[in-house]
């Protein structure tokens, strides 16, 4: 009797499914942090925001000293009308040419000469026009406005300071939506998938589970910490959460916790 039953007992252990918990740690990542650079080269004369000020979109983050912007922008606009005016003139030989030629009044190298002025007042009208393009978006850029709803994560300049174009001012994120990254072995990879329901917690609120999914597994492990990266995307509207919190996560739900849906849509 017991020679019949073994090889059973060992064929149901053979074809059982493995499964497990996976319990995973890691932080919170702003989603796409907002690094704000000056335009144009100037003297800051204010930066309104200190790091931690919560801003909307729309305020000014800074502004630079426009008095040379504002005459560059008088001048382009004086050049444009001494371009038109030499293009006024230009048309109107080029017109009276074209007559006289007609009556065989002037050479036909003269009609060519008249055409290639006229051609040359139109081209310098253009440039002209884009030279004063160019001034006015150098004076409105000398007011650097917030883009985004968020909070300045750090500010790198102060009143009275020299900066180049490109130079960094401000760092700005908005936390509404947060990344997870959890940490994963390559053990836990066989329990892991894209689409997976997971459970976070932060150490501060043990108690407040956040109930998401996984978006996104890594291929290959971090050269530091020889770990496979796991994100998870949540909604984060009441700013429950902050970048850089500890998180940790399961697979395995805890029904006996305050869980709240907080999946990114």
């Amino acid at each position: 009797m017991k020679q019949r039953l073994l090889p059973c007992v060992f064929c149901a252990m053979a074809f059982s499914s493995y499964s497990h918990a996976v319990d995973l740690i890691g932080k919170t990542i702003s989603k796409e942090p907002l690094k704000v650079v000056s335009q144009v080269s100037g003297v800051i004369e204010q930066v309104s925001w200190q790091t931690g000020d919560i801003v909307t979109q729309g305020l000014r983050l800074a502004t630079i000293n426009d008095q040379d912007f504002k005459l560059a922008v008088r001048k382009q606009n004086a050049n444009v009308a001494l371009v038109s005016a030499d293009l006024d003139i230009k048309q109107s030989v080029y017109t009276r040419y074209q007559e006289l030629h007609a009556k065989r009044n002037v050479s036909q190298n003269e009609v060519d000469i008249a055409t290639a002025d006229f051609a040359a007042a139109k081209a310098n009208l253009l440039l002209a026009q884009i030279e004063l393009e160019k001034a006015q978006l150098d004076l409105a850029n000398t007011r650097v406005n917030v883009a985004i709803n968020g909070y300045v994560v750090a500010r790198f300049v102060d009143d009275g300071a020299w900066v180049n174009q490109g130079d960094m001012l401000y760092t700005l994120t908005n936390i509404d939506q947060l990344n997870v990254r959890l940490l994963a072995s390559e053990f836990d990879l066989q329990d892991l998938y894209v689409g997976q329901p997971i459970q976070l917690w932060s150490e501060a609120k043990p108690v407040q589970r956040i109930q998401a999914q996984i978006i996104r597994i890594g291929v290959e492990p971090d050269p530091t910490t020889f770990a496979y990266f796991v994100d998870v995307e949540i909604n984060n509207a009441q700013h429950l959460f902050k970048p850089g919190m500890s998180i940790h996560a399961t697979t395995e739900f805890e029904t006996r916790v305050d869980v709240i849906s907080t999946t990114a849509q």
